[in-house]
């Protein structure tokens, strides 16, 4: 069973970011699409900021790259995106909740349970987990019945001291609390978060986490400059049964980007 998750496309609908944009997220899927037989993902997982500005025009994009994909796909909303326009450009595929509220949603692959959580706070561009919020995560935890789980989300519930501001909650009690509820569900494999643009790792609870660097090439930060504008996704790997096997991050062979690029 594998999953690959990309993070931080930032489609945007201004014409001078628009195209590059675009080519950033073909040449990912394209470099996915190209990968052996072996290597072909399960699921594809985004962990947010699909959009720059929310717009449908953006997600209108994201959509028609994600669909290219030959196997499930879903997105987790981000501080950048909007809520309703996610529903409005995604709500027909089946996996987000109807409403006005946040996106959590939950969906079986294999032996795993996919939980999406919805990190997004209220004027602010950190992340989210008052005690609604969190009991709401407690909800889709308990409903997954002991089976393995893969928890993504945008924000990083965990210190990143490779930034500048390495809290990216805006109430770190908040990311205390989601830490502590995640310690009471030893089945969450793995913990999949976006936003800071960078590659690094940590634990939320007693799970690993990985944070992926962003699609935007324009956007990438600290060492994930080094890749320039080269296709990377999140190979994540686990057994028959759903158990974590590994995470690795992984980025399109030389060839493969190039033809991409042209």
């Amino acid at each position: 069973m594998r999953i690959i998750q990309i993070t931080d496309t930032h489609m945007s609908a201004e014409p001078d970011l628009q195209a590059r944009r675009v080519r950033d997220l073909a040449r990912t899927i394209d470099a996915i699409l190209t990968l052996p037989a072996e290597e072909q993902p399960d699921v594809v997982l985004h962990t947010g900021d699909a959009a720059n500005w929310g717009q449908p025009e953006e997600y209108a994009l994201v959509r028609k790259e994600m669909e290219r994909l030959s196997c499930p796909w879903f997105i987790t909303p981000g501080n950048r995106d909007s809520r309703r326009r996610m529903r409005e450009a995604f709500g027909d595929l089946g996996w987000l909740p109807e409403g006005e509220g946040p996106l959590d949603f939950a969906v079986s692959a294999g032996p795993l349970r996919l939980v999406g959580f919805d990190s997004k706070g209220p004027k602010t561009n950190k992340g989210w987990a008052d005690e609604e919020r969190l009991a709401a995560l407690r909800r889709m935890l308990e409903e997954a019945d002991g089976a393995p789980v893969v928890l993504f989300m945008h924000h990083s519930p965990y210190v990143v001291d490779e930034i500048p501001d390495p809290y990216q909650f805006a109430d770190w009690e908040h990311a205390e609390a989601l830490n502590d509820l995640v310690s009471d569900f030893p089945n969450v494999q793995v913990v999949l978060t976006g936003h800071v643009h960078r590659h690094v790792r940590g634990t939320v609870g007693y799970a690993p986490a990985v944070t992926m660097l962003c699609v935007a090439s324009d956007l990438r930060k600290g060492p994930a400059k080094a890749l320039a504008d080269t296709p990377a996704w999140m190979a994540v790997d686990f057994d028959d049964a759903g158990h974590l096997l590994k995470a690795a991050m992984e980025t399109a062979a030389p060839a493969v980007a190039g033809a991409a690029a042209e």
